[in-house]
């Protein structure tokens, strides 16, 4: 990692607050909890020849993983730069993440049956993505035969998410990595591109919406708000979850660590998954299924921000509990505890699928996003290119997390069902309705001043290549690639 230090002279008080005890992990790599957050990031998913040659390239990648210390060091020293002098002071670092699917798992494990014993409980993960992929919607054109990466035809060992502030760092490292998988017999099966999209739609993801808002505060990560427990601190709204719901080994909701074996600890499971995005259709469908509106159509700007819950800029369809701090494109102090009809947010909207915020229990459900677009920006002489969102995630279940997000939550044609009078359907950001499955796809919408339109819409994101993976602690990544056993006894 290369450096440049512009940390002002006069530390704010928090600075001063005793350090939550996971902020300074060594073990946990850097991308679960703190977030690259670079602008040039590129996937790689690989296979590996046999298990000595994906011990001994794990042995060149555990040089150069990124952990959570270091991650943060990096991120807070450049919020404090930006907030003391305005702009983006130049600081510059290169981050490495590794994940290991259970196939790549078995390959490098000195006892494979032992691990296999061990996962036993965590169904999906064994499973992988593709075998999951019918009780998640992904079928048709989404389903595992088309995708890039993650089928039987193109099955994947680990996941390398290498990420940068330039591009020709970037490619720098790519070099060196390349270099490796040569050295070492492993075959690259595809790399994806992604790229903060520029100007005007930095931050946004394809549609034009402000992305990644809302994210989940971490107890013993981030600083609580001494104004407001349970909150992380400068955060309204950003409750803190307790750590076991995305790291192995520590406190989880339900009062004790999440059951797995200790080898797990400070790991994390991964998901990734390549949804290309038709901005076209999104943007005509949009505009068409506005004009149903009755008494009056309702502008398609209107229409796009019911089906996301927020405005273009990031400005939120709730209202903010907080007269000062419940303003502006960031803001994400609010529920939709009086809004049970879905007239200000409506309850087909994607962030109200995604965390309903006042339904009890949400916080088991959350997940540590890490996403970036894809491909280039909309255009109309680039209509029909490849684009969409690298989506990636973490936590400790993919059933109770990322699973039940998307099939109870995000495809339920009966979402909330116990709220009288909350109209049906399902996301039409990220959702779909299964095959054979029952109840309409179709939103009803009836917004606070009597407007009311059914939206029917066909699905504009499509899953190309998904993956599930474990994101390993340090020490299991130094036991895997010495072919020691996992459990620390030789």
């Amino acid at each position: 990692m290369t450096t440049t230090s512009l940390r002002p002279t006069g530390a704010p008080d928090i600075e001063q607050l005793p350090e939550p005890p996971l902020r300074r992990s060594m073990e946990i790599q850097g991308n679960i909890l703190s977030g690259f957050n670079k602008d040039y990031m590129a996937f790689r998913y690989v296979r590996f020849p046999d298990g000595a040659g994906g011990r001994g390239w794990l042995s060149v990648m555990l040089n150069t993983v990124s952990v959570t210390a270091t991650v943060e060091d990096f991120n807070e020293e450049f919020s404090l730069s930006r907030r003391a002098y305005g702009q983006d002071p130049f600081l510059v670092a290169t981050w490495v993440g590794v994940s290991l699917t259970f196939q790549g798992l078995l390959q490098v494990a000195r006892e494979p049956e032992k691990v296999k014993q061990d996962l036993a409980p965590f169904e999906s993960f064994v499973k992988g993505a593709a075998g999951r992929a019918p009780d998640l919607g992904d079928d048709g054109t989404s389903a595992p035969e088309h995708w890039h990466f993650g089928s039987d035809r193109n099955g994947v060992h680990a996941v390398l998410i290498v990420a940068a502030d330039t591009e020709e760092a970037l490619n720098e490292k790519l070099r060196n990595i390349a270099a490796a998988d040569s050295a070492h017999g492993v075959t690259l099966v595809h790399q994806d591109d992604g790229r903060t999209l520029t100007g005007d739609l930095r931050g946004h993801e394809h549609f034009g919406y402000k992305d990644a808002i809302s994210q989940p505060g971490v107890k013993d990560f981030h600083r609580e708000d001494r104004e407001n427990p349970g909150v992380r601190d400068n955060r309204p709204g950003s409750t803190l979850v307790e750590p076991g719901e995305f790291v192995f080994g520590h406190q989880s909701e339900s009062g004790a660590p999440p059951e797995a074996p200790t080898w797990m600890d400070n790991g994390s499971l991964q998901v990734v998954r390549r949804l290309r995005q038709d901005v076209p259709g999104w943007n005509e469908a949009v505009e068409r299924e506005a004009g149903k509106f009755r008494p009056h159509a309702i502008s398609p700007e209107l229409l796009g921000a019911c089906l996301v819950g927020r405005k273009k800029d990031g400005t939120p369809l709730a209202q903010g509990e907080n007269p000062v701090t419940g303003v502006g494109p960031e803001r994400n102090d609010f529920t939709y505890e009086n809004d049970g009809q879905g007239k200000q947010t409506p309850c087909a909207a994607h962030i109200r699928r995604s965390h309903p915020r006042h339904f009890e229990p949400t916080q088991k459900h959350r997940v540590m996003r890490r996403g970036i677009p894809y491909g280039p920006a909309y255009s109309a002489g680039k209509a029909d290119a490849d684009r969409g969102l690298m989506f990636v995630c973490y936590g400790t279940s993919l059933e109770r997390q990322f699973e039940f997000l998307q099939r109870a939550w995000s495809n339920n044609p009966n979402f909330l069902p116990g709220d009288p009078g909350s109209p049906n359907g399902i996301d039409k950001v990220t959702g779909t309705i299964r095959q054979g499955g029952s109840g309409s796809p179709d939103a009803h919408i009836v917004l606070a001043d009597g407007e009311e339109g059914t939206v029917s819409m066909n699905r504009f994101v499509q899953t190309t290549g998904a993956v599930y993976a474990f994101t390993p602690s340090i020490s299991t990544l130094r036991r895997l690639a010495a072919n020691e056993s996992l459990d620390g006894k030789g």
